[in-house]
């Protein structure tokens, strides 16, 4: 029993398919102006540096520096006219007291006062949270100076009744602003309007956003300011045209830089004026550098042309905005650095992205074009120890100076080539080489290193184009290029077979899906054969039965290896096809379809033997849940008539009103189960322009409960007397060419007995061959005494609005997230994304009481899974612990599976794939009661 129980989990893992995005493309940057390449004069401007404030600003001005705080001000220069920061630290009264008398020149974090403002200038903008824009079109530039005055005499669209409204108009009037409005019903054809010219502006809140509109206005409240003294007002005009700049890039950059930064799509469907004009005096062409031997990254190809996911981001260039994009192949991080200061090439990559080392080169950085993880190939068992002693190469993408920040205790020594490295680390000169865990496969195919440990660390990075300060045009190009370019970015999405960056995105997706198809076909065949050898495990075990179990181990082996190559004949076969018309979209598509038909048929027969397994094992558990037994049948009943009149055959129902009422207590799901698959059963062995008839009711019992009967009968092909004998034994199924005329899998009547079984009900069949069969079942149910207050209580959650819910997701499939989090923004969810139970945990504990109004939980997570994050949880001592509703969202689909998550503290279970209604009817609960029960 215990292999069977291994054998389903192995199932479990093997049907999933694991589709990893290494890229969270990060909030977006602006352009920066700076003067190392410009005619511009250089700014210093002295800024306040508060000491011991971590997280926010971080080190000792001179050494290394670091925090949000930080990355925020850098951000800001890349935007402002020759700045250049000089650090004083001080306390936060000796700071200030320095600002007002003139001694520093600026202080970020600054609360705003009417005593405050006598002596200080505040920047137009928030530097805090900001909610409500002004939006134009990306090519207004004359509304992107920052003045207000430009919206005078301008149509600006809005929602009626909408929060934003009020705020932006009353903006507008405050500024002196007379322009004309336009109502428009929803936020989606405000945007529209935008793009199509009907309006100049419009009024939005940030929760949606268009790669057609730009954030040019905030209009909202604020917390905290830039401060200057009152003498500098041309800091302040820098301050306020880079913070819009800044805004229009990405509306939600104040607050994302706090954390992680994640890719936003304003604006970033065209370019501006002024990065059209820069195109258009380096003539619409940009050169790229890129290191050499770098795959899946970049390498050169046999053609010169360079290869690799990043490809893509010149393909994009090219695609999406018609520029000529150049590819210089490059040896080393020097000449790459070399060819980016003499102007050889305008952008270098992939280089990880760090504030403090893009300061020391005088360059600034892009958007994220991907995180990467490190692992490290080292010459002992002591991995610390070894980290003591790092080599690295002069090509490599993990360079010296960022191993020398990662790892500052370590002596790194840098080689010319990877062949010298891997020497050093034989001869015993160093202990280690750090590379990126996508290189691992393609350093192990090209050095022997077999002899060698290989551990991914717990270090990330992200990597970044470098491109020289000065050129603000070309950095929003460059940005929004990665924005577009989206998870083609990625090391998992290259392989020597992808498609050119030339072909289209059709033939992209096409590739992609072929991929997918290639796994599962994988994935089945995994399933197929852990299937085989459990049947063999289990014929095995009845050793006082051996002839009679070797008997049906034979037949289990040949109908199994009939039913599983069958589909999978089917599947290999259309995938040679779509190879075969390589390019054919109607092919692909009728090729995707008939392959999801037999992928389906051959889930079924998996799930059945899942079934059959847990009900052998005794470990199926009944529900005990409320239900409409009415509706349930009529569910069902509307699910076979489908299939029923795709195969000729009329379904009626002939069921009497329910004596006892419709109202009962059981194990619906088991109950759907039983009806559809006695239904299908009639269904499926019958003729063409035969009939099935459905009949129910309810008769009292005592002590308040109910016998539910019901009967199916057929016109079939009906059943000889010696079959109906062994009707119940698994794969029984009378005639050889059954299961291929008729794909059944033999299971479906020992599920539906055992079932019944465990019910405490019966089934009696009658048959005869070629008239058809009649199926009688009776169940005995608890009647629901109190239907209405829960309908009621349904009823009223589900006219909730689910807007403005702030809800955690933990997901570590990236998948499955993407799909909950769009799902759930669809309704207005404001949703946080975590990918282990350790981040859950943290970001939980780390957020103020009622940040969540409910958590939304997988189970099988790396490191702590969703049971052990959900009890910690509950033992935090946050206000909020006990009572957050918590929801297990897994494939773990069985009743004492949502007994687990009972027992762990959890709230609800909801099994996938997810039903995104019950999800709805949950959420809309817990907004309107405050809690939910399983």
């Amino acid at each position: 029993m215990r292999t069977a129980a291994v054998l389903r989990s192995t199932i479990y893992r093997a049907l999933v398919i694991v589709l990893t995005a290494l890229t969270v493309l990060g909030g977006a940057m602006p352009a920066p102006v700076y003067a190392g390449d410009s005619d511009q004069q250089v700014k210093t401007v002295r800024v306040g540096w508060l000491v011991s404030n971590r997280g926010f600003q971080e080190g000792t001005p001179g050494e290394r520096l670091s925090g949000w705080g930080y990355e925020y001000l850098q951000t800001l220069s890349y935007y402002t006219p020759g700045w250049q920061y000089e650090y004083v630290s001080g306390t936060f009264t000796e700071l200030m007291d320095k600002l007002e008398a003139g001694e520093i020149d600026l202080m970020p974090n600054i609360s705003y006062s009417e005593e405050r403002a006598q002596k200080l200038l505040f920047s137009s903008n928030p530097e805090g949270t900001e909610r409500y824009y002004i939006y134009a079109r990306p090519d207004r530039d004359d509304l992107a100076k920052g003045d207000p005055q430009a919206l005078q005499g301008l149509t600006i669209g809005y929602n009626p009744g909408a929060m934003q409204t009020f705020v932006g108009q009353q903006w507008l009037a405050n500024e002196g602003i007379t322009c004309t409005y336009k109502e428009i019903n929803t936020g989606g054809a405000l945007f529209e309007a935008l793009a199509d010219g009907e309006v100049d502006a419009v009024i939005m809140n940030d929760t949606i956003s268009s790669p057609d509109a730009s954030p040019m206005f905030y209009v909202g409240s604020s917390d905290y300011y830039f401060a200057v003294p009152k003498s500098r007002p041309d800091l302040m005009n820098d301050i306020n045209a880079a913070m819009t700049a800044i805004a229009r890039v990405n509306p939600r950059y104040n607050d994302e830089v706090k954390s992680s930064y994640s890719a936003q799509n304003s604006g970033s469907s065209s370019l501006t004026g002024t990065e059209t004009s820069w195109l258009k005096a380096n003539g619409n062409t940009i050169t790229i550098g890129y290191l050499k031997n770098q795959l899946p990254y970049c390498t050169q190809n046999d053609d010169g042309e360079m290869e690799g996911s990043l490809a893509s981001l010149a393909a994009t260039l090219r695609d999406k905005f018609g520029i000529t994009v150049k590819t210089v192949a490059i040896s080393n991080n020097k000449q790459m650095v070399k060819a980016l200061s003499n102007g050889t090439i305008d952008v270098a990559l992939p280089l990880f992205r760090d504030y403090w080392l893009a300061e020391q080169k005088g360059v600034v950085q892009s958007n994220p074009m991907g995180t990467v993880s490190l692992t490290a190939i080292h010459s002992s068992n002591n991995l610390n120890r070894d980290l003591k002693k790092i080599a690295c190469t002069q090509s490599a993408i993990v360079n010296r100076l960022e191993l020398e920040s990662l790892f500052p205790d370590a002596t790194i020594t840098e080689y010319p080539n990877g062949g010298e490295a891997l020497k050093a680390l034989n001869k015993g000169e160093a202990s280690c080489i750090i590379v990126p865990s996508t290189r691992l496969e393609t350093i192990r195919d090209t050095y022997g290193i077999e002899d060698f440990e290989t551990q991914e660390l717990t270090n990330t990075a992200q990597l970044s184009c470098l491109i020289s300060r000065g050129k603000p045009e070309l950095l929003g190009i460059i940005n929004k290029g990665i924005v577009n370019a989206g998870e083609s970015l990625s090391a998992s999405s290259y392989s020597p077979t992808s498609y050119s960056a030339q072909e289209s995105d059709a033939f992209r997706l096409l590739y992609r899906n072929r991929i997918v198809i290639s796994a599962v076909v994988i994935c089945i065949l995994l399933t197929g054969i852990v299937i085989l050898v459990w049947s063999l495990h289990r014929a095995q075990k009845e050793q006082q039965k051996a002839d009679a179990a070797n008997a049906a181990k034979t037949a289990f082996l040949t109908r199994m290896s009939h039913d599983i190559r069958t589909p999978l004949n089917g599947i290999l076969g259309l995938i040679e096809i779509e190879e075969l018309k390589d390019g054919d979209m109607q092919v692909a598509r009728e090729s995707r379809a008939k392959a999801r038909v037999a992928a389906n048929h051959l889930l079924s027969l998996i799930n059945d033997i899942l079934e059959m397994g847990k009900i052998e094992d005794r470990k199926l558990t009944l529900e005990h849940a409320p239900f409409n037994l009415k509706e349930l049948c009529d569910d069902a009943l509307v699910l076979c008539k489908l299939r029923a009149s795709g195969n000729g055959i009329t379904l009626q129902d002939n069921s009497l009103p329910y004596a006892t009422g419709p109202y009962m207590i059981g194990s619906p799901t088991h109950i759907r189960r039983i009806i559809i698959n006695l239904l299908d059963n009639s269904i499926k062995y019958n003729k063409r322009g035969g009939s099935v008839t459905f009949s129910s009711q309810t008769k009292p019992l005592d002590d308040g409960r109910a016998l539910f009967c019901f009967s199916v009968s057929d016109t079939g092909i009906g059943m000889a007397p010696e079959f109906l004998k062994h009707i119940y034994e698994p794969f029984a199924q009378e005639g050889d060419d059954a299961r291929s005329k008729f794909q059944g899998t033999g299971m479906g009547m020992p599920i539906v007995k055992s079932l019944i079984d465990l019910m405490g009900g019966t089934i009696e069949i009658s048959s005869e061959v070629g008239a058809g069969s009649t199926f009688n079942v009776q169940i005995p149910l608890d009647i629901d005494k109190n239907p209405q207050a829960r309908e009621r209580a349904d009823g009223q959650a589900n006219s909730c609005s689910l807007a403005g819910m702030n809800v955690l997701l933990a997901e570590d499939n990236e998948l499955n997230a993407e799909i909950a989090q769009a799902l759930l923004e669809s309704e207005g969810i404001v949703v946080t994304r975590t990918a282990d139970g350790n981040e859950t945990v943290d970001l939980y504990v780390g957020r103020p009481a009622g940040s969540f109004d409910a958590i939304l939980m997988d189970i099988m997570m790396p490191g702590m899974d969703g049971y052990e994050a959900t009890r910690a949880i509950r033992l935090s001592e946050k206000a909020d612990a006990a009572d957050i509703p918590i929801i297990a969202l897994t494939a773990n689909a069985f009743a004492e599976d949502a007994q687990a998550a009972h027992d762990a503290g959890m709230n609800a279970h909801l099994p996938k794939p997810l039903d995104f209604n019950k999800l709805k009817n949950m959420l809309a609960r817990i907004k309107k009661y405050g809690s939910v029960s399983l």
